[in-house]
């Protein structure tokens, strides 16, 4: 079998095993068939619970939308499985690496695919065993945090959420963004002003 080598460090920082939770991917059913997540168990090896059967969880939204997570290392989520909490990064619909027929679900569908899926995700894991229902939360940066915002606001799934830098009005994000994306929301949610 063939080892790896280390060729260049910019760190010397290292964790003990026993406190990383390595990312498990997982398909769950959803509104348009399946989609897809990484859910971190919770790990401390100083640590175990005996009294309950499932733990919190955490879900995660990213950004973009039309972005992706990951499963290198993050120690933002490792900080939480650290202690005691369950994490579920999830893919929604809409994300890139999955396909174009994937990738297509968010076309004028923001705001409800995504919010959709960050649900379900969560709904598997409880029906799974591998997170309490009583406590969910979720949180997530720039669409993230929209995503945030829609599932606490339109669903009754999570208990708590942090929206971090989150978008919180469309009208103001169509009319003030850069050039780059100025017509992104175009295909996102619908032309703007005239599918107001």
């Amino acid at each position: 079998k063939d080892t790896a080598s280390i060729l260049a460090c910019s760190s010397s920082l290292t964790f003990p095993d026993e406190f990383i939770s390595v990312p498990k991917q997982v398909e769950f059913p959803t509104t348009l068939g399946s989609a897809f997540g990484y859910y971190y168990a919770p790990k401390n090896g100083n640590y175990h619970c005996s009294t309950e059967n499932a733990p919190p969880l955490l879900v995660k939204a990213h950004g973009g939308p039309t972005s992706c997570t990951g499963a290198s290392f993050n120690a933002a989520i490792q900080y939480w499985t650290s202690r005691g909490y369950a994490v579920l990064d999830v893919d929604y619909g809409g994300s890139t690496g999955y396909g174009r027929d994937y990738r297509r679900r968010l076309r004028k569908n923001w705001g409800i695919v995504d919010i959709d899926d960050v649900c379900n995700g969560a709904n598997y894991l409880v029906k799974e065993s591998l997170a309490d229902g009583d406590r969910l939360c979720i949180d997530g940066g720039s669409a993230g945090g929209y995503t945030t915002l829609g599932a606490l606001a339109f669903r009754n799934v999570f208990q708590a959420g942090t929206s971090l830098y989150g978008i919180g009005d469309l009208t103001a994000l169509a009319g003030d963004t850069h050039k780059f994306e100025s017509r992104y929301l175009d295909g996102l949610v619908g032309l703007f002003p005239e599918d107001e």
